[in-house]
């Protein structure tokens, strides 16, 4: 075989990423056996994916191998992309000419990284072998992105050939003793009379804080020399999975948008500081200056169809639109057609054919994602070049398309509140509104009638905990919700609980909302709204909450449900959340980092208030996506709930039948009652999640919080264990706590009651 280059100094030899090109699906590699410990490898999104349940008895948990007969003359390492679990021991073995080759690596920290063989002289390899021992007792994921090849000694060359540019832009930009008149160029990501109201406001901030979220995003961005990042790719928000390890650390993107270059360009324009302005246009030239737009050579391998969307297009796209408005006066006429070029090829060029090629993305998140970046872009270049406005036109058009395919007919969205945030608010929100005043319109005129049914997906997922926003259901990972989102859907559904959401987001910024997209609609937005039903049902998404008061405050219950085949779910279906007195009693974690080798495990039934069954040679787990509707039917009122659902559909192999039933007759008492018969298994685990200390105490759990105390009454016949999960990247703890019983078949009752310990 021949690698494939994909720079001077660099080639891969197995596309492990691309499901049609690597070597495992083409039968290339040999599996050590792995079903005494629940081993599964298979191709995922952009690795070839790997998990067990349990660590093996001896040996590697993992350990495949292939022949190979390659010549190498010209590289001097072999390099292997993996993300193993945490704490884990890789081992690399290369047999070649020479003799074998073997390294062994520290333990993984659950992030990505090459693993370097040096080749010491050797000119064939013969073949490769990659063992991964287990460091946990319980379950272990990861996965493996590359094999490559390397030539340390022209790596610095090719890289100082990417980074040749100074901070003086001569012919880019204006010199250093131009001294702008901050007018805007397109008036398309605020208008002047927007901006003078925005400019009292964030003034009016200063004087009272010193500071804003603006000025301080400035001043982190101040502080890099944006082209000393400049690269042959741009790295995404931190994310990496797709970039080089070289690369972590030198984003040129930043999260949200408090991009660098934006940050720069909003605080230069309110604060009228020529110096922010020129580093906002120092960052656009950079970014334009990346060869790719892409956030890893993946999306780049030669003879590969495989691609990562327009995820970092976009955002380029939007980062550079930004400080094109906002800054343009900074750029020369050669500086600015320059960008123009890039957002017309590398953007919208790119764009226009990953939305030809994908039309699921108009059926997820996707689409409204990519969008803020394509209508700002676009509308950008049809003042410019008029053969462009159709354009634009039908990225408004394919917006509404979106919009109206994923929000669902009772409002809801089922890819949870961060990807409505994309799909709706936050991105969705935001792109209509550059269209809107590109045209010359209000955003209440463009935006779509579908928007409007989501007053109650607001409420169903509103969390009453005092330091979370919503309930963290699906891929969220915080609780926190996007402040441009709340504020949208605050605006377009005044009388809902998303103010109320809105006005609690507001409260941790001082009042002053930290995106420009929020600050736009802030006086819009009333001052609160009603609080929840008592009783919420959204009978397509599949979802149910109830809100009861106690002692002053109030008792929320959510349960979790599914529409068949909703994307970014866990492993969740029949789970609950408990919250009581602004405190989340049982949790849904979320999910970590994607980056993170844990982000299977935080996706999975284990982690989630669940009746899962035990002793299985793998991981017990149900279909998912779900290919069924789960949908509880519940009733209630201010004092009782009662719920019941059928949970069978997707665990078939593992259960013959499951139901759950949730009784509450009154705001401080919960009975859980699962009627099951297993198809596989010893038994079955109760499990209930919480961040709070746990102590065993006889028959009972005790839970305690900072306001109050949970109970759960262990059943006769069953046996209770507490367990410390390991978590990633967070200081923060999740204990499970586990009621086994041995019975295959049968009802397992769990009481759960609580209390105030003021009360």
């Amino acid at each position: 075989m021949n690698p494939i280059y994909i720079n001077p100094a660099e080639a891969i030899l197995d596309p492990l990423w691309d499901a049609g090109l690597s070597g495992f699906n083409r039968k290339l590699w040999s599996v050590q056996p792995g079903e005494s410990h629940g081993l599964q490898i298979f191709s995922n999104w952009a690795w070839l994916q790997f998990e067990w349940a349990r660590r093996p008895e001896a040996g590697p948990a993992l350990q495949l191998s292939r022949k190979l007969e390659v010549e190498v003359s010209h590289f001097d390492q072999l390099l292997v992309s993996l993300n193993a679990p945490l704490d884990s021991i890789v081992r690399l073995r290369v047999e070649t000419d020479a003799g074998p080759r073997e390294v062994t690596f520290a333990p993984a920290p659950a992030a990505k990284r090459e693993c370097e063989v040096p080749l010491e002289g050797a000119t064939r390899i013969l073949g490769l072998e990659i063992a991964i021992d287990a460091a946990q007792d319980g379950p272990g994921n990861g996965w493996l992105n590359w094999v490559g090849l390397q030539d340390s000694r022209l790596l610095p060359g090719y890289l100082r050939s990417l980074r040749s540019y100074d901070s003086k832009w001569e012919l880019h930009l204006q010199p250093e003793d131009y001294e702008p008149t901050f007018a805007l160029s397109y008036g398309i990501v605020v208008s002047e009379e927007e901006l003078a109201v925005i400019r009292e406001k964030h003034a009016a901030h200063l004087q009272e804080f010193g500071e804003s979220s603006y000025t301080k995003a400035a001043e982190v961005a101040l502080q890099i020399e944006p082209e000393s990042r400049i690269n042959d790719f741009v790295n995404f928000w931190g994310d990496t999975r797709f970039s080089r390890e070289r690369d972590h650390g030198r984003d040129l993107l930043n999260h949200g948008f408090g991009d660098f270059g934006t940050s720069l360009a909003l605080a230069g324009q309110f604060t009228k500081d020529k110096r922010l302005l020129r580093h906002a246009a120092r960052f656009a030239l950079s970014l334009a200056h990346c060869s790719h737009w892409d956030d890893g050579m993946i999306s780049r391998l030669p003879g590969s169809s495989w691609e990562h969307r327009c995820f970092v297009i976009s955002l380029c796209c939007h980062t550079i639109g930004v400080v094109l408005d906002l800054a343009g006066e900074m750029f020369t006429y050669e500086g600015k057609s320059f960008l123009l070029r890039r957002l017309s090829e590398s953007g919208l060029g790119t764009i226009n054919f990953q939305t030809w090629r994908h039309g699921y993305i108009f059926n997820c998140n996707q689409l409204a994602w990519f969008s803020p970046g394509r209508i700002l872009a676009s509308t950008i270049l049809e003042r410019h070049f008029v053969r462009v406005k159709p354009y634009t036109e039908i990225a408004y058009q394919e917006l509404l398309e979106s919009l109206e395919a994923t929000i669902l007919p009772d409002g809801g969205y089922v890819e949870g509140v961060v990807y409505f945030s994309c799909a709706v608010g936050k991105d969705g929100g935001r792109a209509l509104a550059y269209y809107a005043r590109a045209r010359g319109k209000t955003l209440a005129e463009v935006i779509p009638e579908c928007l409007r049914r989501s007053a109650d997906f607001g409420a169903v997922l509103s969390s009453t905990d005092e330091d979370a926003d919503v309930i963290a259901i699906c891929d969220n990972g915080s609780g926190l919700a996007d402040q441009p989102l709340l504020a949208a859907m605050a605006s377009a559904l005044p009388h809902s609980h998303w103010v109320n959401l809105y006005r609690k987001s507001l409260a941790r910024t001082q009042g002053l909302p930290e995106d420009i997209f929020a600050l736009q609609l802030a006086d819009q937005i009333p001052e609160s709204a009603p609080p929840p039903a008592a009783l919420i049902t959204m009978p397509v998404m599949g979802v149910v909450a109830s809100h009861r008061p106690f002692h002053g405050g109030v008792v929320k219950l959510f349960l979790m449900g599914n529409l068949a085949n909703a994307g970014h779910t866990h492993e969740d279906k029949g789970s609950f959340v408990l919250e009581v007195a602004g405190e989340t009693l049982a949790l849904d974690a979320g999910v970590c980092q994607y980056a993170s080798s844990m982000v299977r495990e935080y996706q999975s039934a284990q982690r989630h208030n669940m009746l899962v069954p035990t002793g299985t040679p793998e991981r017990p787990r149900p279909k998912n996506p779900l290919p069924a509707d789960i949908l509880p039917q519940a009733e209630g009122d201010e004092t009782f709930f009662r719920a019941e659902v059928d949970l069978s559909p997707g665990w078939e192999g593992y259960y013959r039948s499951w139901r759950r039933g949730w009784e509450s007759p009154t705001p401080n008492t919960l009975i859980i009652t699962d009627d099951y018969a297993l198809a596989q298994g010893d038994g079955v685990d109760f499990l209930w999640q919480t961040r709070h200390p746990v102590t065993l105490e006889g028959a009972t759990v005790r839970i305690e919080a900072k306001r109050s105390v949970l109970c759960l009454e262990i059943p006769d016949g069953c046996t209770a264990r507490v367990e410390a999960l390991p978590l990633d990247r967070t200081t923060a703890t999740q204990t499970r706590i586990a009621i086994h019983s041995s019975a295959r078949q049968g009802t397992l009752q769990v009481i759960a009651r609580w209390k105030l310990k003021s009360v």
